[in-house]
């Protein structure tokens, strides 16, 4: 644990403190790097506290005044079933976020069950209770980190195949470079990286959200099923020669399907045009060219 995610959590106990003595809390976690244990001194604190009835933004205002926060901020409205402020605690930023806990158990279902709009920011929900270190309320906190942790095998299939999505770069490598679109190859590239980390993830039991992905390899470094020096690759692609690059993220697909595969045998994953296939141009006639 680094001397960071000491002073931070020392904070953030200081914050439950007062949190508690002015209003009804069911449990308190602290997620993030604080919550990890990796802080560093850029790292804030994400303090996520779970009631039965929201409290008032000047019953919050007053949490802040007790601790001695400044520069209040509100990023959202208060709802019936959320409200929360970040303002500044030691100079640090300070997110607090106060949700019903049926608002927290009815999202883990959409999640966990409904398979809802899994391949979006949601699953940081899930990876911030997992990982989440709770403050008060322990009982509850572990109830769902329990249920967290038990990754569905109906998500990690769900999750394959919502990110089993690639533009082939590989086939059409040759028209795209001579149309100017380098923009274009960039950010389906990106999309293809992060679609592949999101399949990979799925085949780990990993939780991923594209949103504010951080700690690429602390990330990778979990996956027990993944292509050897996978991170190292990927950041490769982005100062490549465009066709070499496309012909390695062919190859990194064409790894991950392998894996899946061999984990998952009975799922079948394929591509419209699969790595190592190329478009040709097509010829221009004797007569077409009088």
């Amino acid at each position: 644990m680094t001397a960071e995610t000491v002073y931070l959590r020392s904070l953030a106990r200081r914050v439950v403190r007062a949190a508690l003595a002015r209003v009804p809390i069911r449990a308190a976690l602290l997620a993030g790097s604080a919550g990890r244990g990796d802080a560093d001194l850029f790292s804030d604190i994400d303090l996520l506290f779970y009631v039965d009835e929201v409290p008032t933004s000047e019953e919050i205002t007053e949490i802040r005044e007790r601790v001695g926060g400044v520069d209040p901020l509100r990023r959202y409205q208060p709802t019936e079933y959320a409200n929360g402020e970040e303002f500044r605690l030691e100079g640090v930023r300070t997110e607090v976020s106060f949700t019903t806990v049926d608002r927290i158990e009815w999202q883990l279902d959409r999640l966990l069950v409904e398979l809802d709009d899994i391949a979006s920011s949601r699953q940081k929900l899930l990876s911030g209770i997992a990982e989440g270190l709770p403050l008060y309320g322990e009982c509850l906190i572990e109830r769902w980190q329990r249920r967290v942790v038990d990754y569905p095998e109906s998500f990690r299939m769900e999750m394959i195949h919502r990110h089993w999505n690639f533009f082939p770069l590989w086939y059409y490598g040759e028209a795209m470079s001579v149309r100017d679109s380098e923009l274009w190859r960039l950010d389906v590239l990106l999309e293809g990286a992060f679609n592949l980390l999101g399949v990979l993830a799925a085949l780990n039991r990993l939780y991923f959200a594209r949103f504010q992905f951080k700690r690429m390899r602390q990330f990778a470094a979990k996956m027990e099923l993944a292509p050897p020096s996978l991170i190292d690759r990927i950041e490769e692609l982005f100062r490549l020669a465009p066709d070499e690059a496309a012909q390695r993220f062919g190859q990194l697909v064409e790894e991950t399907r392998l894996l899946v595969a061999h984990e998952l045998p009975d799922l079948e994953l394929s591509l419209p045009f699969p790595p190592g296939t190329r478009q040709q141009p097509w010829a221009l006639s004797e007569g077409a060219r009088r």
